[in-house]
């Protein structure tokens, strides 16, 4: 018991070193266009009520913005407004509203 409280412990402050968190993301004055710009696209592509994976919706929107970091800053504030839940170990989103 004391091992799986350890090991817990460990991968849960590595996972918050490592940026997983996503509290210390600072989003640059320049991308703010570009990010709500992805976050219409993906309001547009992404029914209320509906999951789609999670890579899949970022080749996507790849496709049509490239760029990585606005897209993925885009899918984090939603996530953060609860707009959107990580679901299966953040491979599938899920569209709340």
């Amino acid at each position: 018991m004391e091992e799986a409280h350890r090991i817990f412990k460990i991968s849960t402050l590595n996972a918050a070193q490592s940026g997983m968190t996503a509290k210390n993301v600072e989003t640059p004055v320049e991308l703010m266009p570009m990010i709500r710009k992805v976050e219409e696209a993906i309001k547009r592509r992404v029914a209320i009520g509906t999951k789609i994976s999670y890579p899949k919706l970022q080749q996507e929107m790849l496709q049509r913005f490239e760029n990585a970091k606005a897209i993925d800053l885009a899918i984090l504030s939603m996530i953060k407004r609860d707009e959107f839940v990580h679901l299966e170990q953040r491979k599938i989103l899920h569209r709340k509203r």
